[in-house]
């Protein structure tokens, strides 16, 4: 597992294979590693005004499910549904 792109708070972190980056494993607030438990959907969107592409994943995390929208520049949101 390697680590998405690191800030002194947040920081999401990706299973890696052959492909690269390829979905979510856990999430780092802090001291604190919240680990994604499954993943229930996955979409990927493009934007055909700028041509930059999303990812959005539906996440089960302790015991919740949150969605987490990956911008391509790293940046990421999380949101509880």
């Amino acid at each position: 597992m390697k680590k998405q792109k690191k800030s002194s708070v947040f920081e999401l972190r990706f299973y890696e294979g052959y492909k690269g980056r390829e979905t979510p494993r856990s999430v780092v607030l802090g001291n604190k590693e919240f680990i994604i438990e499954k993943i229930l959907e996955r979409k990927r969107i493009r934007n055909p005004k700028t041509g930059k592409t999303i990812e959005v994943f539906v996440c089960k995390m302790k015991g919740q499910k949150v969605r987490i929208v990956l911008q391509e520049s790293g940046l990421f949101e999380i949101d509880y549904l």
